[in-house]
């Protein structure tokens, strides 16, 4: 991007990020569950292990494809954060996880999260995106997965012209 900010290592510290560990157990009636509904991350970058099962897809094009597991490899995800930092370069990936319908699948993430009160805005003279902080955003996230249903995100911090 071009930005030489220490942002990230000053603000994005191990106590405020966190390792989740996924069991996915074998399900029936595969083709009608999910994981994982579709969604994109809240934080700045999701890095992840998935065992060789699969079951990890994302949105290209509009159309949902899987992702193959390579047990040599870790998948780096952009989440909402690095989208709004980044005014808009870089786009938070939607994502979703399908069950598998004879196989257990474990995966293994690491979400890099600032600390609740870090103000998240765009390097950019004009930014597409108002400044917020992290507790402000994931409370609003809450909010609307409580209210409707699913998480708005982004959308919700866009700056009106």
């Amino acid at each position: 991007m071009g930005d030489e900010s220490t942002f990230l290592e000053q603000n994005c510290l191990p106590s405020t990020c966190y390792l989740r560990m996924n069991r996915y157990p074998p399900c029936p009636k595969y083709s009608h569950v999910f994981g994982l509904m579709p969604h994109t991350d809240s934080d700045f970058l999701t890095i992840l292990f998935q065992d060789q099962v699969g079951g990890l897809q994302l949105v290209k094009d509009g159309k949902w494809i899987s992702v193959k597991p390579n047990p040599e490899a870790l998948i780096v995800n952009i989440g909402d954060l690095f989208q709004a930092w980044s005014n808009g370069m870089y786009k938070s990936v939607e994502h979703r996880v399908v069950t598998n319908q004879k196989m257990e699948r474990f995966s293994t993430a690491y979400f890099l999260c600032p600390s609740y009160d870090a103000v998240i805005q765009s390097y950019k003279e004009r930014p597409l995106y108002r400044k917020f902080s992290f507790r402000e955003y994931r409370q609003q996230v809450q909010d609307d997965v409580k209210d409707f249903g699913h998480k708005i995100g982004l959308p919700r911090f866009l700056i009106r012209s």
